[in-house]
């Protein structure tokens, strides 16, 4: 199979898992804190993952030890702190759709990086931002969103083009990587946990809605989509992978309303019509550059 379908078809289906996980961890942060939660979706991610990771022949470096340090501390300690703690006051149509601006902020700190500017890749940008500013700025948005659950979004979409830009570099060992970087991101979770669970004043409560929250996005949004979404920046590289963050809040949207009868307000629709263009053309953007680069390196 064409490494691009493959590498689409990897990132899209995560893209889906990521999606309807914003309707499980709204449900479950009603009743287990925002950081245990992710200690728990982690712990058992790793418990899925490990006997696959022990029969892999790969052996990381000393600086892929750093890089996955680096990346489970942003791409799961710092991520989830900024999501959990957003659908505590947001919606999760809205809260996808803010998290998607992460493909915005990749392309810019990948070009800083590389000097190299595309001016269509800006377009896109330009359009997608667009949406989310109409997102965040534009007023109440849905009866379950508020401005500052939508800044600790965007707090995640910051933290996620960092944890891209460090995974990239691990890529290539697979699912050995993926593990590594998750018992980084428990390690740095697990104190927060354990002041948020002796601050609450009734301790921890785990019942069976929040389970099944947990046991969903522990196989299928954590342990299935990080080996998934791992592949493709390995296939696509990881500046193309995070535009298909833009369709997140398709699946999202779809999800929120199918499960929790919420209905995203104009404001959403406006917003999301926006990134969809911004995806579109940023998209076509890439094809072309990876295109022309591939038919100067034949010539």
């Amino acid at each position: 199979m064409n490494q691009r379908i493959l590498g689409g078809s990897l990132l899209g289906l995560t893209a889906i898992f990521w999606g309807i996980s914003y309707v499980f961890t709204k449900v479950a942060v009603e009743t287990i804190p925002p950081m245990t939660l992710a200690m728990f979706r982690f712990s058992l991610a790793i418990i899925v993952l490990l006997p696959f990771a022990r029969r892999s022949r790969i052996k990381l470096s000393g600086k892929a030890h750093l890089y996955s340090a680096l990346a489970g501390l942003f791409g799961i300690t710092s991520y989830f702190f900024f999501e959990n703690t957003a659908l505590k006051y947001t919606s999760p149509s809205d809260a996808s759709l803010i998290v998607s601006s992460a493909p915005l902020l990749t392309i810019l700190l990948y070009d800083v990086k590389r000097k190299r500017f595309e001016l269509t890749e800006y377009l896109g940008a330009i359009l997608a931002f667009v949406g989310i500013a109409v997102l965040i700025y534009g007023g109440q948005f849905s009866q379950y969103s508020s401005v500052s659950g939508n800044l600790l979004a965007f707090g995640a979409a910051a933290s996620w083009t960092v944890y891209t830009v460090f995974f990239e570099r691990i890529a290539g060992s697979a699912v050995k990587g993926v593990v590594e970087t998750m018992a980084w991101g428990l390690l740095f979770i697990f104190p927060l946990s354990l002041i948020e669970v002796f601050r609450s004043p009734t301790g921890l409560n785990v019942p069976l809605t929040a389970i099944t929250g947990i046991v969903y996005l522990g196989i299928f949004a954590s342990a299935l989509g990080y080996f998934l979404w791992g592949k493709g920046i390995e296939l696509w590289g990881g500046k193309a992978s995070t535009l298909w963050i833009y369709t997140i809040p398709i699946f999202a949207a779809l999800s929120d309303m199918l499960i929790l009868k919420n209905t995203p307000s104009l404001f959403f629709y406006f917003g999301a019509a926006f990134v969809a263009c911004g995806m579109l053309v940023s998209i076509n953007s890439y094809r072309r550059v990876t295109d022309t680069r591939a038919r100067i390196s034949k010539e």
